[in-house]
């Protein structure tokens, strides 16, 4: 009923909330909620319980947690919100890469993104057609970097804007090709690109369990938020 490739609006006397599957790789449901309270919430663990369904909530803020949980769902992934003034950005150390090259995000650069998030992403992390479409239309311009090694796409990153405000939506590097370097030289590439675009800020989400990445950032002047983000299920 819920498993649609893309995403379906859906009504009840509780509310209204948008479904699609999660992507290609795991059976969950996607929910976001569009209006609607514990009524709506409460709802929704119940059909989920009656008809085997597992829903997994779009990123929410953690001072709603408590309210989703008294509805019966459950915390079930944290991130950090991570962001810097690019004002006081020095690239006096960054390196300009040839091997990144950066284009307007285009809806025939998914299917080969697609399969590269095979080799980036854990399956739960995956985007699907849909979520790729949806990225699309979430900022007024949205940037594309892609990374090759020896002409091999290994890593790409994507680069929202909206009223010069920038937010890296996505960024990831080939796990055969992690610890090398290679994401550090994308992430500067994208900072450099910012920079020069004269964009006023740079918003980005990360997993809690992602050291490496999380060091990464702090490392090129991201600074931790205090209020985080978190998706629910419906468990």
């Amino acid at each position: 009923m819920y498993s649609t490739n893309e995403k379906k609006i859906n009504y009840s006397i509780n509310g209204s909330f948008y479904t699609r599957k999660w992507n290609d790789y795991i059976p969950y449901i996607y929910f976001e909620k569009i209006y609607g309270g514990h009524g709506l919430l409460k709802k929704a663990v119940y059909f989920a319980k009656q008809n085997d369904v597992m829903f997994h909530s779009s990123m929410i803020k953690e001072n709603q947690v408590e309210s989703w949980e008294s509805a019966g769902w459950k915390t079930h992934k944290k991130l950090y919100v991570c962001d810097q003034n690019l004002k006081y950005l020095s690239l006096d150390n960054f390196d300009n890469s040839d091997n990144i090259s950066q284009k307007k995000l285009e809806v025939s650069d998914f299917s080969y993104l697609l399969d590269l998030d095979k080799n980036i992403f854990d399956t739960y992390w995956r985007n699907s057609n849909s979520s790729f479409h949806e990225t699309l239309k979430s900022c007024v311009n949205n940037y594309l970097f892609v990374q090759k090694n020896r002409e091999r796409l290994i890593g790409y990153a994507i680069l929202g804007e909206t009223r010069n405000l920038s937010y890296l939506q996505r960024i990831g590097v080939d796990k055969n090709f992690q610890r090398q370097g290679f994401g550090k030289k994308l992430l500067q590439q994208v900072l450099i690109f910012a920079k020069r675009k004269k964009f006023f800020t740079m918003k980005l989400n990360t997993q809690e369990t992602n050291e490496l990445a999380l060091s990464l950032y702090k490392k090129h002047g991201f600074i931790v938020q205090q209020k985080n983000l978190v998706i629910m299920k419906s468990e």
